[in-house]
């Protein structure tokens, strides 16, 4: 690796729940030199002061977004910004030949009529939105290495299609329901009473079980794959922890089958995924994967059903590991380059 040259990089909303765990998972990688760092702020603030952790070991300033400041001190721009913001910042430094990679869902939905639906927002950028590529490097790796504005898949739909996508390309499954469950961060570091420890210690709740964001974006990428029009029931909940979504999946086989035969087609498609683990004799469980990039896939069958379980850390490989495993792939790194 003492050949390559490293690469600096930018954060764009450094102080959000993804944008600190960028930071956090970059400062590790020996490629990449961390030399831009912005966010909305009262006043121009260093970095490890906002999160002492950081000290000593990062003592940039963070400040609010200057496009020529930023194109001048950074070559890859990850813009870990709420929806909607990333429309007007993205193009700027397209324009200025940055690769772009977008941890937000403004350039994942192809059909613009379901982004302004769910995001209640036109988009006004349509033509990168046809040259962006979903980032899931499973199933997108090619298309990666030549992309350069990457739209990071969603948490919820990196759990969903990785744990149901082999099955559906096989002609294995149908009438999915999807079970989620996810961690408080996984709402973005915002002030809501909903979020407040008082509110969520000792509780759990569903939300959105007909209208959630990231349904579409399920649907989307499962029926590329698929080949065919596919539509999933998609419940998600919020549990009392910090991090983690565990998605339990429940299905319907289209023929009886042998649970080693599911498993023969879990190892065609992961075989040689580095962040992917499978399991045979166990289901997945948050603690597991907390803290690293796996995604962790496990399934019981009975009779022509199925339940599939696979877990994340919606921080890492639901966010910000997967914009750095995908920064990876286009520089054509080892894909576990700064991360665990």
């Amino acid at each position: 690796m003492a050949n390559y040259k490293k690469v600096k990089v930018g954060v764009i909303g450094a102080a959000g729940f993804t944008g600190e765990k960028l930071v956090e998972l970059l400062l590790c990688h020996p490629q990449v030199e961390v030399s831009y760092l912005s966010s909305m702020l009262d006043k121009d603030t260093a970095f490890s002061t906002l999160f002492p952790r950081f000290k000593g070991r990062l003592e940039l300033v963070c400040k609010n977004l200057d496009i020529n400041e930023a194109s001048q001190k950074a070559d890859v721009i990850f813009l870990a910004l709420p929806h909607r913001i990333s429309l007007d910042i993205a193009p700027k430094f397209l324009k200025k030949k940055k690769i772009v990679i977008d941890l937000s869902a403004d350039y994942r939905l192809k059909d613009v009529s379901l982004y302004e639906k769910f995001y209640k927002n036109k988009h006004s950028d349509l033509g990168n939105l046809k040259k962006a590529v979903y980032g899931l490097p499973e199933f997108y790796r090619k298309s990666i290495k030549k992309a350069k504005l990457i739209a990071n898949p969603g948490c919820y739909p990196t759990a969903s299609i990785l744990s149901t996508a082999p099955l559906l390309k096989e002609g294995l499954i149908k009438d999915i329901v999807i079970d989620a469950k996810s961690g408080i961060t996984g709402a973005g570091r915002k002030a809501s009473l909903d979020y407040h420890f008082a509110h969520l210690d000792g509780n759990l709740f569903s939300y959105k079980p007909f209208g959630h964001q990231h349904s579409p974006e399920i649907n989307q990428v499962l029926s590329d794959l698929a080949k065919k029009k596919i539509k999933i029931r998609f419940t998600p909940h919020v549990i009392p922890a910090e991090r983690g979504i565990l998605i339990t999946v429940y299905a319907k086989l289209n023929k009886a089958v042998k649970a080693s035969t599911i498993s023969n087609i879990y190892k065609k498609y992961y075989k040689s995924e580095k962040f992917v683990r499978l399991f045979n004799q166990k289901l997945p469980q948050l603690k597991d994967v907390v803290g690293t990039n796996f995604c962790d896939i496990g399934f019981e069958i009975q009779d022509k059903e199925i339940t599939i379980v696979g877990a994340i850390d919606n921080l890492i490989k639901g966010a910000s590991g997967q914009a750095v495993q995908n920064m990876n792939i286009i520089f054509n790194w080892d894909e576990g380059l700064g991360l665990l």
